[in-house]
């Protein structure tokens, strides 16, 4: 009986590690589209406010992936650096489209909606 306890335990986490693996190298314009929709659900964003987000998601997702591809041997801490620029900018033109009380409610979401990379997201509210 514990063998097959350990062996269902280790299948369950095989499973969330490639997942997890598969997440991390989706496309730009499906990491895009992915949370657009999680913000379009979070925020009850109209399509028109959808279309817009999934527009700043992108083109914040090429940025990224051409300043990681065009300085390879770039200081870790002066790329992350650029990235927070470009979330604090993202940020910055997801709120202009959004109505105050959407704005509110981002302010307070916006870990849940834009998970760090590796897909942890942050524990849920009790």
């Amino acid at each position: 009986m514990k063998k097959l306890i350990i062996s269902m335990i280790a299948a369950i986490l095989l499973i969330g590690g490639t997942v997890s693996a598969q997440q991390q190298q989706m496309d730009p314009a499906a990491r895009a589209k992915m949370q657009a929709d999680a913000a379009k659900t979070a925020l009850t964003l109209t399509d028109d406010q959808t279309a817009k987000v999934t527009a700043i998601l992108l083109a914040v997702r090429k940025t990224q992936d051409s300043i990681r591809t065009a300085n390879p041997d770039m200081d870790r801490t002066v790329m992350m650096e650029k990235f927070t620029a470009l979330t604090a900018g993202r940020d910055a033109k997801i709120k202009a489209i959004l109505t105050p009380a959407q704005a509110t409610i981002f302010d307070a979401k916006k870990t849940e909606i834009f998970p760090a990379r590796g897909g942890q997201r942050p524990p849920a509210a009790q």
